[in-house]
């Protein structure tokens, strides 16, 4: 790779956790336009989706980072009776409705276009869910942030985090949820180094 393009793919790198909401919006829009992310349209062999499905179990979900809403139409049509999935970039939240739409969904599927950052729930989910998304949020503002989405959590709720390897700062935020949250369930993926760990706050959180 060379070097100047080595360089964009870092900056754009950083943007992506340490931009301005609107800088971090018109940068995923474009990504999104160009066909970057067209790789993850159709995930539906993700081990992920049974780990979802068994702690949702029917109930409802909140996606937070859920791109163009592959994860709310491949999950099992009687994975969940509502579904929130939100997203920073317009053009992604316009994909996943149309895809919803053709899958006949939209009935129990709600999108939102809004920064996870500043994101207010409406209600109360089974499982609070961050696929592949978690890392764009800089590190030392991850535990403030699931803290403040715990409160969206019903009783048994649980956060679902999928975490596309363990090594560099992504180890890092794997300690960090290991070190600062109740860790109920951990599973390796049997085909490549992803994680998915489930987790809820401590009760001295």
């Amino acid at each position: 790779m060379k070097l100047a393009q080595r360089v964009q793919n870092e900056v754009r790198a950083l943007l992506r956790i340490f931009g301005p909401g609107k800088i971090k919006e018109a940068l995923w829009d474009r990504e999104f336009a160009d066909g970057e992310w067209a790789f993850l349209d159709e995930t539906s062999h993700d081990f992920v989706y049974t780990i979802i499905e068994k702690w949702a179990c029917g109930g409802s979900i909140l996606d937070l980072g859920c791109g163009s809403g592959n994860t709310a139409n491949e999950l099992g049509p009687g994975a969940y009776k509502n579904y929130t999935g939100v997203d920073i970039s317009s053009i992604a939240i316009e994909r996943a409705r149309a895809r919803s739409a053709s899958s006949a969904r939209s009935h129990k599927i709600h999108f939102v276009h809004s920064d996870v950052l500043t994101y207010v729930p409406a209600g109360e989910f089974d499982v609070i869910l961050f696929r592949e998304s978690i890392y764009y949020t800089a590190t030392n503002k991850i535990r403030p942030l699931l803290l403040r989405y715990a409160k969206y959590l019903g009783k048994e709720g649980v956060f679902i985090v999928r975490i596309w390897n363990t090594k560099g700062r992504l180890r890092k935020i794997v300690d960090l949820l290991e070190s600062h949250f109740e860790m109920i369930e951990k599973k390796a993926s049997p085909t490549s180094s992803s994680l998915v760990m489930v987790f809820r706050t401590r009760r001295d959180c």
